[in-house]
């Protein structure tokens, strides 16, 4: 008897397993209850057929029906640790987070760290390009190619001189082989050549005439003003003479001629007298 009655048991309690989903209802006391929706939590299970359910807040998901009281809280998303911020998350799903521009995820499946992509600098070129949860893999140019900027995606091949033209600066992993004309050149350097002669003669003798103290230029003073000196001793200088009085003829005028006719004769004025030394000597008698 007490068999049969545990067969029964069994055969009841299998009954109602097998009527009670478990993805939307779940066993309580032997009997098959609702659970509530995505995105909602339960209240109270006082009411096995129609359960009270309330709506997850803000930060807070469900992504399946359940009987738990209390939603699952989505990933703190924080912009200072450089995570994008996160607009209206899911009420129903994982929101996971994600990196700002030029980082990624160090983990694929749970976001919690964001590190710095690495930047290609010039001579290198991009191989893999960086995702959100990959770093970009770089290359270095090879040879006979350069790239001048960052995160360049393929590298350039060098100039090639053409006949007549020489390297005038060989290419290198960041900048470009420099061709130029070779007989141009020459003569560019020849024409520096003579300027700067010009400008060291110049430059000496500029020296020359503003230093007078130097001693070259003081020699060179001496002999100049040495030539100079013997020059002035040679020239004759004028002899100049006391002009003699000539005496000249008196033309006869009515004031000069006398009542006969005669001219009257200009009166010659008295020699000058000289000052003389008067003498000291006198003369005594004796008698």
């Amino acid at each position: 008897m007490k068999t049969v009655v545990f067969i029964c048991f069994l055969v009841t309690l299998l009954y109602l397993v097998s009527c009670c989903d478990e993805d939307t209802h779940y066993l309580k006391v032997d009997k098959c209850c609702k659970k509530c929706g995505p995105g909602k939590r339960m209240l109270k299970d006082d009411n096995c057929d129609d359960p009270r359910c309330q709506d997850c807040l803000d930060g807070e998901y469900q992504s399946g029906f359940t009987s738990d009281t209390k939603c699952e809280r989505q990933p703190s998303c924080d912009p200072n640790l450089h995570f994008q911020p996160q607009m209206n998350p899911s009420k129903t799903s994982l929101s996971k987070c994600q990196c700002e521009a030029g980082y990624y995820c160090t983990q694929e499946d749970d976001c919690d760290t964001c590190r710095k992509r690495t930047v290609c600098k010039a001579g290198e070129r991009v191989l893999i390009e960086g995702s959100q949860f990959g770093d970009t893999v770089c290359e270095p140019c090879k040879n006979g190619t350069f790239s001048t900027h960052e995160s360049a995606v393929t590298c350039k091949e060098w100039t090639i001189c053409e006949h007549g033209f020489d390297k005038n600066a060989p290419g290198s992993s960041t900048s470009d082989r420099i061709c130029v004309d070779d007989r141009r050149a020459h003569r560019g350097a020849v024409v520096v050549g003579v300027v700067a002669l010009l400008l060291i003669l110049i430059g000496i003798a500029a020296t020359l005439y503003f230093t007078k103290g130097n001693k070259c230029w003081k020699e060179l003073h001496k002999h100049f003003n040495k030539g100079r000196s013997h020059e002035h001793l040679d020239v004759e200088k004028p002899i100049y003479q006391q002009p003699v009085e000539v005496d000249e003829p008196v033309s006869p005028s009515p004031s000069n001629v006398t009542e006969n006719g005669n001219v009257v004769e200009q009166e010659r004025g008295k020699e000058p007298v000289y000052p003389s030394a008067e003498s000291n000597s006198y003369s005594y008698s004796y008698s």
